[in-house]
Parts: C-alpha cells; structure tokens; sequence
C-alpha cells in the first residue's frame, strides 16, 4: 500500500511539478520579545522558496536592533525571489543574497545577520548558506525499533548542512561593517514526494540534536504515515513543538546534567559551558508534494497561496 504522502519501495518517482507545503514557527527570547525577537523567516509556497536569517546579538550592545537588520535582509532577499522571473523559474539565490546586501548597504541600516535562503525546481531543492542556521532534509523510511521485529517509518537524514564560524559561536555573516562577505555554501539536493526540509535558526539547532528533531517529527508525522492520511495538517504542530522544545531546553541554562550540541561545541573549544542556551527559535518546515487531486493548474493553486513571514511588525 502507500505510505501516505511520500514514494512507496517500488513505486515510481511521481510525474509533474513538485511543491513544497510549508508552516513555521517562531519563539522569540524573552527578554526581546516585545520588539519581536531577532530571528527573521519567510516562506513562499508559490516560488517554492524559503528563508531564515539571525540578527548578530552583539551589534545590541551599540543600541542596534539585530531584529531590524535581519528582517531587513530577508525581506530584501524574498522581493529578489519575487522578482526573478514568473513563478516557475529558477531563482538565483546567491544573487538574492548579494541583491539584499546592496541594498542593507544602500540604506545605511546598522547590524549583521546569518541567512539560509532554499528553492525547490523541479526535483532540486537548492540551499544557500551564509552562517550557523541550519537545514536537514528528512525522508520517512522503514526502520526497526530495538525489541521489535515490525519495522515502522521513521524520518532518517539524508542531508544536514554544516555552521559557518570563524571561531566558536562567531559565524559568518552579512554585516554593515566594512568586512568583505565571506563565500556562503550553496547545496543542491535531488528530492522526492514525502521528503521534509527542517530549516532553522542556531536556537533550534544549538538545543536540539538531530537525533531529536527526528524524534519530534516522527512523534508528529507518524501516525498519518502508518496510516496514510494526509500529513499537510500535521505540519503547524511540528514546527510549534520544534521551536518550544529547543526553548524548553534553552531555559535550563547552567543545568550541568543537560547536554546540548552547543554545550559540546563549546567543550570541543576547551570552554566551560553546560545545560541550554537560551535564544529566539525560529522554524520553517517544508513537505515537499505533488500537485492535490483536481488541480492540473498548479501554478493558479500556488499564486493563491499568500507567503509566509514575520517581515514586518
């Protein structure tokens, strides 16, 4: 039988345009949530693209907003997506990236801010990186659990980016400094019906192994796998408990029995650090799916959908 929404063993790769059903989440630190946090996301269904981008901390000690800046940068890049051609076509997103950097620099806008910026075409899902965000592409595959001789679907990697950083928890970014910009890693990753892109922000990712994102998208997109219904309506329920589980953990700072990916980072540098690292957490997932049954215009269908952001306050 299928296997809900993604390919079953032997089945054939599905015919026709691909897209991506997106829903996001966004957790700002407490302390900043009045002004909306630093984290920035957008999501357009009908450019198949997506972003988040991170507003540098330490720029607040000179009076700065990070969150200005980074909201700025991917509200500059987004129009960049928009503008590239008629939905469709493939956008440039390195471009998109250097469009949005001439135009922080045009306005004299003050900050620095990490970016992912990711486009689906076709059966390519392209990834651009400039910094410590993050993105992991999952796909739900047949796994047997230990004691057990029924194995059951379970999302395994088959991508993880790697951080950007000149030294510890210093990553590369876009700035309003004089600083040339350093080279973003750009990734292109063949995709199928039922694959899932994770794209964050370091305060998801500095609080969550893989391991545990896995495990919360299992615990979400499961049951629809077992059962074959639509897993489109699980989505806003997997990005909320992605970015509450990493902030849950992120409050539990200088607890010396929690271990963290930063925690371990910082101890491979030689530095003293344990328990959680408070942060904004912000998440866009992305189900990559065919077109729904009835629509054979899908382009109409996607021009209807309206983005997904946090661009404006």
């Amino acid at each position: 039988r299928c296997f809900s929404d993604f390919i079953s063993p032997g089945a054939s790769e599905a015919s026709g345009r691909l897209r991506l059903a997106f829903a996001s989440a966004c957790l700002p630190h407490p302390d900043k949530a009045h002004k909306g946090g630093e984290d920035a996301y957008f999501a357009n269904p009908a450019r198949r693209a997506f972003g988040v981008a991170d507003g540098v901390g330490g720029w607040a000690e000179s009076g700065v907003d990070p969150g200005e800046y980074s909201r700025a940068l991917a509200r500059y890049a987004h129009e960049a997506i928009v503008a590239s051609g008629d939905y469709g076509e493939e956008a440039d997103l390195h471009q998109a990236l250097m469009t949005a950097a001439r135009r922080l620099h045009e306005s004299q806008l003050l900050g620095g801010s990490t970016a992912l910026l990711g486009q689906l075409n076709g059966a390519i899902v392209s990834i651009l990186n400039l910094g410590d965000s993050g993105a992991m592409l999952l796909r739900p595959a047949l796994r047997t659990p230990p004691g057990s001789d029924q194995p059951l679907l379970f999302p395994r990697v088959v991508f993880r980016s790697s951080d950007q950083t000149h030294y510890f928890n210093c990553p590369y970014q876009l700035g309003s400094s004089s600083t040339p910009i350093e080279a973003p890693d750009f990734i292109r990753i063949r995709v199928r019906t039922g694959d899932l892109i994770v794209a964050a922000t370091d305060g998801v990712f500095d609080n969550l192994f893989d391991h545990q994102v896995q495990a919360i998208v299992a615990r979400h997109l499961g049951g629809a796998w077992r059962t074959g219904a639509s897993v489109e309506p699980q989505l806003q329920g997997l990005a909320t408990s992605i970015v509450k589980q990493a902030q849950r953990i992120g409050q539990q700072e200088d607890q010396k029995d929690v271990i963290t990916p930063f925690a371990l980072a910082a101890h491979s540098e030689g530095l003293p650090f344990r328990g959680g690292k408070l942060d904004d957490t912000t998440v866009v997932v992305g189900l990559v799916c065919g077109a729904p049954a009835g629509h054979e215009d899908q382009g109409e269908m996607e021009e209807d959908l309206p983005p997904i952001h946090n661009l404006v306050r």
